[in-house]
């Protein structure tokens, strides 16, 4: 076996030194990641998707970028450009792949200029040309000479350890990732019908608002186009003060005018009352609707409550509570859901509570 990964080569590198390369650069990138993080937010966290050191998209990432990029070290351009690309391919391809997987985010550049789905941004897609130069240039030739000081014998034996603990974890991970996600999706579908009935709530108390309102504004109108007859009834009848048949004629218009109007202001009173009575009629119904529709939300609401304590008390170090410390940025499913409450909850359970001082002024004696 050692033969076979010694002599087996491939873009003109060994199966040997390609997976110990890809060991080696998953840690490298793993440590990275931890530092950033550290640097930005303060905190120390496992920034890994796997539980172990380890960060498999770089480990990829490099192996891909010496295959590609050995022939062209020399020009520094050229590496520069391969090292913008290639990268950027990868993390585009990986969290899509992630995403169609599992219907998260777990890295999100849409607050970003220059970014294609969130997946990738011209930002980082930069340095990673900066970082591509480098390792090629000075960080790699190092690596390889380490690799090979060590006996291929015991570098096997090591490599067939570590790669067992790796090909383990990325089992465990799948599985937490997958429950998580499952988790989310319910949480989400949950969500969705507490907004649902919300909306459902608003609209049976609104309905007879608004229709109390409209025979309001109904009867408003009515009335104002009466005072507005009236009103342009007085100026024609002054006008024609000439003659007194002139006036007799238009002082009778005007009280006809007038008792139309008055006649439709009743008239419209009497709807609105109407309407107040069949908006009564109908309180009985309405209230036992509504009380019906809040038991569900409640009911909703306490299942929602419920997964999110049951996700918190998940440990701390492996599964989808230390998925959740790992990604600040994660977001699920189509509406980009930000997970702001669990975050909440996860910050106030990692909290530790202070103990109340004893200041003396406690009195009591044991009897």
């Amino acid at each position: 076996m050692l033969n076979f990964l010694t002599t087996t080569t491939v873009c003109g590198f060994s199966l040997y030194h390609v997976l110990a390369f890809f060991l080696i650069y998953s840690c490298t990138g793993w440590c990275l990641e931890v530092i950033f993080a550290a640097a930005t937010t303060g905190q120390l966290v496992n920034r890994g998707f796997l539980n172990g050191p380890v960060c498999p998209i770089y480990g990829f990432g490099m192996i891909i970028v010496l295959f590609a990029l050995t022939p062209l070290q020399d020009s520094v351009l050229l590496l520069y450009i391969g090292g913008v690309i290639l990268p950027s391919a990868l993390e585009l391809v990986g969290g899509w792949a992630l995403y169609k997987l599992y219907h998260t985010r777990w890295w999100d550049y849409s607050d970003f200029p220059f970014n294609i789905g969130g997946y990738i941004c011209l930002q980082f897609s930069l340095l990673w040309g900066v970082g591509t130069l480098v390792v090629m240039r000075i960080v790699h030739p190092v690596v390889a000479g380490l690799v090979d000081m060590v006996p291929p014998f015991i570098g096997l034996v090591v490599m067939c350890v570590l790669y067992a603990v790796y090909a383990a974890d990325v089992v465990v991970t799948a599985f937490a990732a997958s429950g998580l996600a499952q988790t989310l999706d319910a949480m989400e579908q949950l969500a969705d019908s507490i907004h649902a009935v919300s909306d459902a709530m608003t609209q049976l108390l609104g309905t007879t608002a608004l229709n109390a309102d409209q025979k309001l504004d109904e009867q408003r109108l009515q009335l104002k186009l009466a005072a507005a007859e009236a009103r342009e009834a007085a100026p024609e009848k002054r006008a024609l003060r000439e003659t007194l048949a002139a006036v007799r004629a238009k002082t009778d218009e005007a009280r006809e005018a007038a008792k139309r109007a008055s006649e439709i202001a009743k008239l419209n009173t009497a709807e609105a009352a109407k309407a107040a009575q069949l908006a009564a009629k109908g309180t009985v119904e309405r209230a036992a609707e509504l009380l019906r529709l809040e038991q569900l939300a409640e009911e909703l609401q306490a299942r929602s409550d419920e997964m999110q304590a049951q996700l918190l008390r998940t440990p701390r170090i492996v599964g989808p509570r230390r998925m959740l410390r790992a990604f600040p940025g994660l977001k699920h499913g189509v509406k980009k859901t930000t997970l702001k409450a669990l975050r909440l909850g996860l910050a106030r359970r990692e909290t530790p509570k202070e103990e109340p001082k004893n200041d003396g002024s406690d009195t009591r004696r044991d009897a």
